[in-house]
């Protein structure tokens, strides 16, 4: 009968020596660990460097649009009396703004004064009202409310579409109050009445443009350029009266408007470029010399392309055909530096043509090394197959693990089985022979007579 406990029976170590030969049988699942551990890292490093090209792309694809190059800014002289910003429409220029008068909400009150807001009513019952909003009409029923009914009337009305109606109180009582929400003429008020007129309102702008008398003219914003050219506006802000420029009134008087290229902002770009270029470069160096120094060949041919497309010659018009001669250059470990002081000088010097080597829309840097970056990034590109292989690979070495293992399980059990029966041999052959020794002992004591 087979001992339940290895080596009891015999002494035998049963269980240190099918350690012993486990540990030989489970060398080659100790090489297929290993073979995983780097296959996993070559996942990851090829997950950082996609990483890595798609911030390079991020990075370079803004100057492939020529849009980003017409970059304005508008400085005014006087901020307190005006503000202004630029698009890309706009030109360099210095303009004199003399801001005349602002625009004005139209505003009006009631001569009729009430002694509260919540007992007397308002005309007669059924009569009503009705406002216009420059081209936009609404009618109220009033009769018969109270005054501040009235007024809640006038402002939940689901035809209002600009005026606030509010309450004023002088020493005399209390007053109905209208205001247009929005400035200028084109939002001029008007009031009507179905029956008798129950509040006399009226206008509190006053004549802003020596007409006379008030005109809803006078609620306009008045501008003028260059001393020469009259704007007028039913807002403060005039985003017409300079090509590009947005004008945003906040005072009457007179400054200057400088619009100029917002060099900075290129700049910027360009050394946002030049940096994400750099790390990815950094990085292809560092996996190539380790995690990958196996499988360099897929990041090589990648890094060979980027280099050649930076530095190749094209014609794309203008004073410049490479990236070298706009003062970015390659240093030894093959990352960019840029000369800020020739990069300003040649958008300065040929604004367009800066524009143009960059966002040319067949032969453009920032064009090609965008496409070139997203060739590296597509399904089924160069870092998309390599991750594929990886995967497959992982897979067959986790299914050759799995077999491995079942194996091993069957070998430990017959190794196991093995050594006990050999453990309960040992261990009758043990007994056989003690009875024997006894039995010799006990005929040397007892000699037969």
């Amino acid at each position: 009968m087979a001992l339940s406990t290895p080596g009891v029976g015999s002494g035998l170590d049963i269980g240190g020596i099918v350690d012993k030969l486990m540990a030989i049988e489970q060398a080659p699942l100790s090489k297929i660990n290993t073979k995983l551990v780097g296959l996993q890292a070559q996942v990851s490093a090829y997950g950082a460097l996609k990483s890595a090209v798609s911030s390079f792309r991020d990075a370079v694809s803004g100057l492939a649009d020529a849009s980003k190059f017409k970059v304005f800014t508008a400085t005014s002289s006087d901020a307190t009396k005006l503000t202004a910003s630029a698009s890309s429409a706009a030109g360099k220029g210095v303009y004199n703004v003399e801001v005349v008068r602002l625009a004005e909400n139209h505003r009006m009150a009631a001569s009729t004064t009430y002694a509260d807001t919540s007992a007397a009513t308002v005309g007669a019952s059924g009569d009503s009202m009705t406002l216009t909003v420059g081209s936009n009409a609404f009618t109220v029923d009033i009769g018969g409310k109270t005054l501040a009914a009235a007024r809640d009337a006038i402002n939940t009305a689901s035809g209002n579409k600009g005026v606030t109606a509010s309450i004023l109180k002088d020493d005399s009582g209390y007053h109905l109050s209208l205001s247009a929400n929005d400035t200028g003429s084109s939002h001029a008020l008007a009031v009507s009445y179905s029956g008798a007129d129950p509040f006399a309102l009226n206008t509190l702008n006053t004549d802003r443009n020596a007409s006379g008398s008030f005109t809803s003219a006078d609620l306009d914003a008045s501008v003028k350029l260059e001393n020469t050219f009259t704007v007028t506006s039913s807002s403060n802000t005039l985003t017409d009266a300079v090509e590009g420029v947005t004008l945003n009134l906040v005072a009457a008087g007179t400054t200057t408007v400088k619009v100029d290229r917002n060099t900075g902002g290129i700049q910027s770009s360009v050394q946002a470029m030049t940096k994400a270029y750099s790390s990815l470069i950094s990085t292809m160096a560092k996996m190539k010399g380790d995690v990958l120094k196996t499988d360099t060949s897929a990041v090589s041919n990648m890094e060979s392309q980027l280099r050649n497309v930076l530095g190749s010659d094209v014609a794309v018009g203008g004073s410049f055909s490479n990236a070298f001669q706009i003062g970015i250059s390659t240093q030894k470990t093959g990352t960019l530096a840029v000369d800020s002081t020739v990069l300003n000088n040649a958008i300065n010097n040929d604004p367009e043509g800066f524009a143009s080597l960059f966002s040319n829309a067949t032969n453009g840097l920032a064009v090609r090394l965008t496409q070139l970056a997203d060739s590296f990034l597509a399904t089924n590109g160069v870092l998309d197959g390599r991750s594929q292989g990886l995967d497959s690979a992982i897979q067959g070495a986790n299914a050759q693990k799995d077999r491995l293992t079942q194996r091993l399980t069957l070998v430990k059990a017959r190794l196991t089985k093995q050594y006990n029966s050999l453990d309960s041999l040992v261990s009758g052959l043990q007994r056989t022979g003690n009875l024997v020794t006894q039995q010799l002992t006990l005929l040397q004591n007892n000699p037969i007579k």
